[in-house]
């Protein structure tokens, strides 16, 4: 039996996972260059690692918005 509601057109895509992937990365390179100390002033070391905390909350912002994407079909 078909569904007699018509489907809305972007109602049932999937997430995209990219920007996910982005902030991922960014987050690695970020945390990576605070891990190995290059040779740079502290307050410069400290603004990445408050950036790399930024991404990694943007990053969980954005895993729970494909969650409740994901599971509310």
């Amino acid at each position: 039996m078909t569904d007699p509601t018509p489907a809305r057109p972007g109602k049932n895509r999937q997430p995209s996972l990219v920007p996910g992937t982005v902030l991922l990365a960014l987050a690695a390179v970020l945390i990576v260059v605070v891990l190995i100390k290059p040779a740079m002033p502290d307050w410069l070391r400290t603004t990445i690692a408050i950036a790399a905390v930024v991404v990694v909350l943007a990053l969980l912002v954005v895993s729970f918005r494909v969650f409740r994407s994901t599971t509310r079909r």
